[in-house]
């Protein structure tokens, strides 16, 4: 009768076979069947019917053969299966074989499970805390060829003096770099930095990704994460491990959503989302108290969290292009923001809470839907640049001959028929746009202003 996989276990579960004859006899198939489906199978039960811990003498002649296959196997499957089976049952064992083969394997499939077991099995190395275990991993740090990390664990040598590194040191420099290999080998021409055998910067512009590789959850060092450029839907939750995170890249992507997750990114100081799909925000983002840069442009956000205002050293938020019909009050708060964009939204009036960031330098409310400009607009002393070009605005206050500071002002495509003679008292004034407004072109005002120099675009 034809031997099959499941007609060895059947008989070995009604013990007609003993478990050494029934090792041999998937093990022939594995080898000798054309049949990927049979040879999947018998490995499969040799990993999950069968304890190999009791086969004796019969182990280290298993490891070698699941090596074999590891490394030799033409078939991805198989290879793939018997990484797994080398990474839960020859933890111990398994280090090197498995490095061999992530820097040899070109199948994403297998070096996806490669590099999940390499890490598997450090972890496991540094639970046990003893003296073979450093011995372990030194060694296989010393047989890193990449120079970064070469050059690396010297000067950390060299800087560590007598002390010896910990388990988790070593782990960490290990981890590290398998993660790096992974990424440069499923990521053609990958850039990144590298400091003192940590990743800290990675760079995956135009790298067609429709998600984060999950490789990166494991460096946990990262300061700089770029993504520019791809097609990326979602972020994933385990972005929170990133708990160094300064910089996020994610301009020009698919993005619908962010992760409430991202909330504990408690380093981070830019965040940036410029073109994506985004239609709201989780209120976690507020959580956010190192952020100083944050760029939502071209998305498509209705309104801002209620609590936007603890972002409080918020240095430069750009809003432009989505559609907000209103700014939270809370945006009061941000009082070290200095430039501020919500141009191209829906806002119909211009509230005490934009008003009163006494810091901003610049205001961009280009084509909203303004009807009028506060009194409270002259609170803007540090304002420099203020732009509110492609409204319906009637009338500007007086007030705004207190912008002492304002360079440049944009008040074209408006409902203006007069101008308010405090502009002559803005002594730094250089340029007013004044184009498609109902203006008398002769007025006084106009004359006083290119007396002083300024330069008028009508």
């Amino acid at each position: 009768m034809k031997r099959t996989p499941s007609k060895i276990l059947d008989e070995l579960n009604k013990n007609v076979l003993d478990k050494q004859s029934a090792v041999q006899q998937l093990i022939a198939l594995i080898e000798n069947s054309t049949k990927i489906k049979y040879r999947l199978e018998s490995l499969k039960i040799l990993r999950k019917s069968i304890s190999i811990e009791n086969f004796g003498g019969n182990r280290d002649s298993l490891i070698s053969f699941f090596e074999n296959l590891l490394i030799s196997d033409t078939d991805e499957i198989i290879r793939n299966e018997a990484a797994l089976i080398l990474c839960h049952e020859y933890k111990d064992k398994a280090l090197n074989p498995m490095s061999w083969a992530l820097h040899h394997e070109d199948s994403p499939l297998c070096l996806q499970t490669i590099l999940n077991s390499l890490i598997r099995i450090v972890k496991n190395l540094v639970k046990r805390n003893d003296p073979i275990t450093k011995l372990m991993l030194v060694h296989e740090i010393k047989q890193i060829n990449e120079k970064d990390f070469k050059i690396g664990f010297e000067a950390l040598k060299s800087t560590n003096g007598a002390r010896d590194f910990t388990p988790r040191e070593l782990a960490d420099i290990l981890i590290n770099y398998f993660a790096l290999v992974y990424l440069k080998k499923t990521n053609w021409r990958l850039k990144y930095k590298v400091y003192q055998c940590k990743i800290i910067e990675l760079d995956f512009i135009f790298k067609g990704l429709t998600k984060l590789p999950s490789a990166i959850k494991h460096l946990t060092y990262l300061k700089k994460l770029i993504f520019r450029y791809n097609q990326i839907t979602e972020l994933p939750d385990w972005i929170k491990s990133l708990h160094v995170l300064e910089s996020l890249n994610l301009n020009v992507n698919n993005l619908n959503k962010l992760p409430a997750s991202i909330g504990s990114l408690s380093h981070l100081k830019e965040l940036l989302l410029w073109k994506n799909e985004l239609q709201d925000l989780p209120n976690s983002i507020c959580s956010l108290q190192s952020l100083k840069y944050l760029n939502l442009r071209l998305n498509q956000i209705k309104q801002l969290p209620y609590n936007f205002g603890n972002l409080i050293n918020l240095i430069d938020l750009n809003l432009h292009d989505n559609k907000l019909t209103e700014i939270p009050e809370s945006i009061s708060s941000l009082k070290s923001l200095n430039k501020l964009n919500l141009s191209w939204n829906l806002l119909t009036t211009l509230s005490q809470s934009i008003t009163s960031l006494v810091s901003l330098t610049s205001l961009d409310l280009e084509r909203n839907e303004l009807i009028k400009i506060p009194t409270s607009i002259g609170s803007l002393k540090s304002l420099e640049i203020l732009n509110l070009g492609d409204n319906k605005i009637e009338k500007i206050p007086e007030t705004i001959g207190n912008l002492k500071k304002l360079r440049i002002l944009n008040i074209s495509r408006n409902k203006l028929i007069n101008l308010p003679e405090s502009l002559c008292s803005l002594e730094n004034l250089k340029e007013l746009y004044l184009s498609e407004n109902i203006l008398d072109t002769s007025s006084i005002i106009l004359k006083k202003l290119e007396h002083k120099g300024v330069k008028i675009f009508l």
